[in-house]
């Protein structure tokens, strides 16, 4: 599936003109068979962010927060009506940005189990 360029949010947080983190984001829109399918999101605009990071020395000083805040505000103008993301359940560092303070609730749980 191609995005459309205006479906697509990049952003790099700097500091005195040195990237410090970013956030990459799309707008999926409603899933064509909608009706058809289980998850009721999938009737709805909504935007997956497929990576937000902020280097180690720059955690807690705002960079990620703002970044997302970003999202959040592109999201809205756009009609979106939920935000999605990945993270490692027992991430010590992303667990916590997401829930405390950015708001975020767990949705769901993704198992995997590594064959080799």
């Amino acid at each position: 599936m191609l995005t459309r360029e205006e479906d697509r949010f990049v952003r790099v947080a700097d500091l005195d003109g040195s990237a410090i983190g970013f956030v990459d984001a799309v707008l999926a829109r409603p899933h064509e068979e909608a009706e058809r399918q289980l998850l009721r999101e999938l009737a709805l605009p909504r935007v997956l962010v497929n990576a937000l990071a902020v280097q180690r020395g720059h955690w807690r000083s705002g960079a990620g927060a703002g970044l997302m805040t970003a999202v959040e505000q592109w999201a809205r103008a756009r009609g979106a009506h939920l935000i999605t993301l990945d993270t490692y359940a027992t991430s010590p560092v992303s667990v916590p940005f997401y829930e405390r303070r950015m708001g975020y609730h767990r949705q769901s749980i993704v198992f995997a189990k590594r064959l080799r």
